[in-house]
């Protein structure tokens, strides 16, 4: 019975933080400069790169503030470079009329990066009682922590060029997944609150491994997070 009513009260919770987040990001997006923010979203991931590790504590112990904006331009960015790649891909080996009888593949490589940072989110955010931090904060710090697949993608668009050029994309491309793990690590552990790797280093594995399940359901719908 305290089991029913505890995972009632954790869904109940959730949907809170959904509706909330829903709509800070609403105004988030209407406040959005894109000249400005774009070239400002350039400077944090450069500084991002410099001090991975301050930013990323900096950013689940502070407020979230114009970190918000950087990763909905970082996401707009991943995801239309996902669009691009998946386009050219369906012109290169089909015509330019399949591209409407693709619709729902097109939908689906756009929305990817979407549901993969939702997931780790919520995963996260049902996961971690003893250090509670808003659905908002734990999606912006797993956006950020994303970055490399962001690169990734937008390095893989260099493919449309030249087929031959797909070997460096590939190698950049795996290189950025490592980095893209340790950043993870990183934000996940800052996001719990634990200070010693040993005690993190299970719960690092539980969500990753409730991540992987989630990754093997959606991937039946063709959605590959």
């Amino acid at each position: 019975m305290e089991e029913n009513t505890e995972k009632k009260g954790t869904t109940e919770e959730l949907k809170t933080e959904a509706s909330s987040t829903v709509n800070q990001v609403k105004e988030t997006i209407k406040k959005v400069d894109i000249k400005k923010d774009s070239i400002e979203t350039k400077g944090f991931i450069k500084e991002m790169f410099k001090d991975p590790l301050g930013k990323i504590q900096e950013i689940v112990t502070k407020d979230t503030g114009k970190v918000l904006t950087y990763s909905i331009i970082i996401l707009v960015i991943w995801c239309a470079a996902r669009l691009i790649n998946a386009i050219a891909s369906i012109i290169k080996y089909g015509s330019l009329t399949s591209i409407f009888s693709n619709i729902w593949s097109i939908v689906l490589a756009i929305i990817t990066p979407i549901v993969g940072i939702l997931a780790m989110s919520i995963i996260i955010y049902a996961m971690n009682k003893e250090n509670k931090k808003s659905l908002l904060t734990i999606m912006t710090a797993i956006t950020v922590a994303s970055i490399p697949s962001a690169i990734a993608s937008v390095i893989g668009l260099l493919t449309i060029i030249s087929t031959g050029i797909s070997v460096i994309t590939f190698a950049i491309s795996g290189f950025c997944s490592v980095i893209e793990i340790i950043l993870m690590y990183f934000a996940i552990k800052a996001i719990f609150g634990t200070e010693k790797n040993s005690e993190f280093i299970k719960t690092f594995v539980k969500v990753y491994g409730i991540y992987y399940i989630i990754s093997i359901i959606v991937g039946l719908l063709g959605i590959n997070i």
